[in-house]
């Protein structure tokens, strides 16, 4: 992150990489062609700032999405996009917050706690195996995992 030295960014660029190096790790998954695909994707999904943050959209083209579990009224708006994944879905909480220890479903922006966000992006690469993605090198296949490909296309790594 020493592009960010002297930056705006900085102390958040640097803590966001401490906190991912962390999780990565802890789960056994580090390398780094897995930090560099856990980088990029952060760039993709948060922008520079590399903070978790809440998505722009206000969430209701989620409303109903049986595929994330938003089988309650509000579901879309309560579980839209958050955290250095842009984590999103009733079931994606869910499970992130079980797997956390943390109640994801009744206080969703936990997950935009650095450390928390970190986690989730960890287990996340961890679940769809995105750390062998990015250890094969395959950043197409990554995005597909993350996001369904949103993004492969972005050279500046969006905003």
């Amino acid at each position: 992150m020493s592009f960010y030295k002297g930056q705006q960014n900085e102390k958040d660029a640097s803590i966001c990489y401490d906190e991912v190096a962390k999780a990565l790790t802890d789960l056994g998954i580090y390398t780094d062609l897995v930090m560099v695909g856990a980088m990029g994707t952060i760039r993709i999904e948060v922008g520079k700032p590399f903070k978790p943050i809440t998505e722009y959209a206000d969430g209701t083209s989620y409303e109903g999405s049986k595929d994330l579990g938003n089988n309650v009224s509000g579901d879309g708006v309560k579980y839209k996009g958050r955290g250095f994944i842009q984590l999103t879905g009733r079931n994606n909480y869910k499970t992130y917050g079980d797997i956390l220890g943390v109640d994801l479903i009744n206080h969703p922006d936990i997950a935009l706690c650095v450390d928390i966000s970190a986690k989730i992006l960890a287990h996340y690469f961890k679940d769809r195996n995105c750390n062998g993605a990015c250890n094969a090198q395959d950043w197409a296949v990554l995005r597909q995992k993350v996001n369904g490909g949103n993004g492969i296309d972005k050279k500046d790594g969006g905003t």
